[in-house]
């Protein structure tokens, strides 16, 4: 079995490049990351934590949770941006329909 240490970290690395292209508004390559992430997590989870890497393990879930949980604000606050951008063009089509009536 692989160090369970090295593949936490690297989940943990993975989603921290997930939050920084939130960041940068990259949301596609944020997609493309969580697919990749899950792949991931599903294979370290098929089998159990060894009881030396329980704390490593641990911490890194805690990471990864407190990571997922910026990536997720940073979500809504993209989602209330555009639901306002089509607001706007809502009322910008009204305001040309009507003027051509």
């Amino acid at each position: 079995m692989a160090d369970q240490t090295q593949d936490i970290q690297q989940l943990v690395a993975l989603s921290r490049t997930m939050l920084e292209k939130a960041r940068e508004d990259s949301w596609d390559d944020v997609v493309d990351l969580e697919a990749e992430r899950s792949g991931l997590i599903e294979a370290f989870f098929s089998e159990p934590v060894q009881q030396e890497y329980a704390e490593t393990v641990e911490a890194g879930i805690r990471s990864i949770i407190a990571i997922d949980i910026d990536i997720m604000e940073l979500g809504a606050q993209k989602k209330i941006d555009l639901v306002g951008i089509l607001q706007k063009m809502d009322q910008g089509k009204k305001a040309v329909l009507a003027y051509g009536s």
